[in-house]
């Protein structure tokens, strides 16, 4: 057995997730975290994730639940699929592309640690490691073109596009009020406090108060 095949087998293969709110369940991480495998990644999102655009929460939404993941990343794409199959998640539907301010398409700025990739719009990450072209959709254009659920939660994590993806959902934000939870991400504390103030008028203005 060759190397390539040998990495490809030690990062698909899937492992039993050690403790968290996802205890038990199985997860492929793809070279990512080891705290996703110790359920030891973000533990207070993990209470607060039930029924949201994002991944990991397919044990909370239940039967009757529907999980949105929109990940534009291939090898983090594959991985919540991958992850889902053996836990027997069928709630959980992966969309593999960016969501933005408009739909069309963009470039993905690729980088070494696997959450840290983001669109051209946003800075390059510090670790970037290569450029590809991915569909990007509004959650708007996403919820009214596929038919998808209105959501009654939100989670947000897009490498310092969070304002992009909030201005692509106004029409979700007015229709289903859902809930939302946004991590901001900059390099500069001036940085954060400006998206921070940004994203506050942006949500005050939709009757986020």
């Amino acid at each position: 057995m060759n190397l390539a095949v040998t990495l490809r087998n030690l990062f698909s293969k899937s492992q039993r997730i050690a403790g968290g709110e996802a205890g038990g369940l199985r997860i492929v991480t793809r070279g990512g975290d080891p705290d996703f495998a110790r359920g030891a990644y973000e533990p207070p999102i993990q209470q607060l994730l039930t029924y949201v655009y994002d991944i990991d929460c397919g044990a909370r939404v239940g039967a009757a639940g529907r999980v949105y993941a929109f990940e534009p990343v291939p090898q983090s794409a594959a991985a919540i699929e991958q992850s889902a199959r053996p836990n027997r998640f069928d709630t959980i539907c992966v969309f593999a592309e960016a969501a933005g301010p408009v739909s069309g398409h963009d470039e993905l700025l690729l980088a070494r640690h696997i959450g840290g990739a983001a669109l051209s719009t946003a800075a390059a990450p510090p670790d970037m490691t290569g450029r590809i072209s991915v569909v990007v959709n509004t959650i708007d254009d996403a919820i009214r073109i596929r038919g998808l659920r209105g959501p009654s939660f939100v989670k947000i994590e897009v490498e310092g596009a969070e304002m992009d993806v909030l201005q692509g959902m106004s029409e979700t934000l007015s229709a289903h009020r859902p809930q939302v939870i946004y991590e901001l991400d900059d390099a500069r504390r001036e940085g954060l406090q400006r998206k921070a103030r940004a994203i506050a008028s942006f949500m005050v203005s939709m009757d986020y108060g």
